[in-house]
């Protein structure tokens, strides 16, 4: 009898303990990363637009000054995401050349997870036309074990001059007054009053910028936590979302959040032809509320989406909330919120009758594993019990170990 209550009371709370450890992690919040690389990649897309990304034919090439005053090189050479301090959310650094105020410049941001937004905390400029003869800046990025450094060194005549040290403690950028020690140390920039001199490879149209603008496109997107259903869609569904999505490639950027009325929203649906054409659906996600959100690639740019609501309404099935092309995707965060946001729209058509029918698995997995079937359970606790219920639930385990504990080591009678 003793051991079957044993048995009883350890698979009680061995129970109780997983459901405790499931809600909990249905509570934690999501990582960072996803949003945090969207505010920087909308930084760089900023950096880019104001001052283009410099670019050379050749590795290695440099910018000179001929005489003829056309000398004035512009443009973003490297960018970086560079953990200073260990600290969790990581800073992006922008190195870039100013021809509008002859400067050759470092620029740091931090990302404030409160906010949810980046600040810049460093600007480091040096103005080139000030270096006399003989004078050569170079800007470097250096580390030892425990931190990373923005550099800043000055030549003349070969001969090292003076060097300063620059990192960053907890979202604030410092100087030192006595050099760090440093194990390693890549250039980045040298330059002086008659040249200036990339030292990492800008040539490819600075292919590197490019894949480091992806990059941060990528997390961000990677961060969703919703199911994709893009492989799991009947071909009738697949063919109404592409023929609304084949027309919404004629829009930048559109949002039904910025008309005030049914008639201005539907004459804004009237787009000309841009030349974009529509390629496929690279990903699906339902939002809840017959909302979806929907990747997709054109022949000019792999990173564009839209929001569509399905509803009987709307002709092919689907109504159009939101388009951008050749864009930043959204990260979880800003999926969550954007659906808040258009749950209070007025001019949302009334969601279809019934829900989305999907296939049981992806249309293009093997025949052999659409035998498994797959159940969709639907969730019946609302998100502000979660956390009670975590408490609740370690109690109740707590409780009964001490329980079990007291039992098996008092008299066996």
């Amino acid at each position: 009898m003793k051991n079957r209550i044993f048995r009883f009371l350890s698979a009680f709370c061995s129970a109780v303990i997983a459901m405790s450890c499931l809600t909990f992690s249905s509570v934690s919040a999501d990582e960072p990363v996803g949003k945090m690389s969207a505010v920087y990649a909308y930084v760089l897309n900023d950096y880019l637009f104001t001052y283009g990304a410099m670019k050379t034919e050749n590795a290695g090439d440099s910018f000179r000054d001929n005489g003829d005053g056309t000398y004035a090189p512009n443009g973003i050479v490297y960018s970086e995401i560079i953990n200073f301090d260990a600290n969790e959310n990581p800073y992006l650094v922008i190195f870039l050349a100013d021809a509008g105020y002859s400067t050759a410049s470092c620029h740091v941001w931090k990302y404030d997870e409160e906010k949810e937004k980046a600040d810049r905390i460093a600007i480091l400029d040096i103005n080139y036309t000030q270096l006399t003869d003989g004078q050569v800046g170079v800007f470097s990025i250096g580390s030892n074990e425990a931190k990373h450094y923005i550099i800043y060194s000055l030549y003349e005549n070969d001969t090292l001059m003076h060097t300063d040290y620059y990192t960053v403690i907890d979202g604030d950028a410092f100087e030192y007054v006595n050099a760090p020690q440093v194990i390693s140390e890549s250039g980045v920039i040298d330059f002086s009053s008659s040249y200036f001199h990339p030292g990492v490879d800008i040539s490819q149209f600075n292919r590197h910028i490019e894949k480091f603008f992806d990059s941060l496109k990528n997390a961000a997107a990677d961060s969703v936590t919703y199911e994709d259903i893009a492989e799991r869609l009947q071909d009738d569904d697949e063919a109404r979302i592409e023929a609304v999505l084949k027309n919404a490639v004629n829009y930048n950027n559109f949002d039904i959040a910025d008309y005030s009325s049914m008639d201005e929203y539907r004459k804004a649906l009237v787009a000309e032809p841009n030349g974009d054409r529509f390629y496929l659906i690279s990903e699906a996600y339902n939002l809840g509320d017959e909302i979806y959100y929907i990747r997709f690639s054109t022949d000019r740019s792999y990173y564009n989406y839209a929001l569509l609501r399905r509803s009987d309404d709307a002709e092919n099935g689907y109504q159009l909330l939101k388009v951008r092309t050749d864009c930043i995707p959204l990260s979880d965060r800003e999926l969550k919120q954007i659906k808040t946001d258009y749950d209070r729209n007025t001019l949302l058509y009334k969601k279809a009758q019934g829900s989305l029918k999907l296939l049981r698995t992806s249309k293009y997995s093997d025949s052999e594993k659409t035998k498994e079937p797959i159940f969709n359970i639907e969730k019946i606790m609302h998100s502000s019990t979660r956390l009670p219920a975590v408490c609740i639930g370690g109690g109740v385990a707590i409780a009964m170990l001490t329980i079990l504990w007291v039992y098996l080591y008092s008299d066996s009678d």
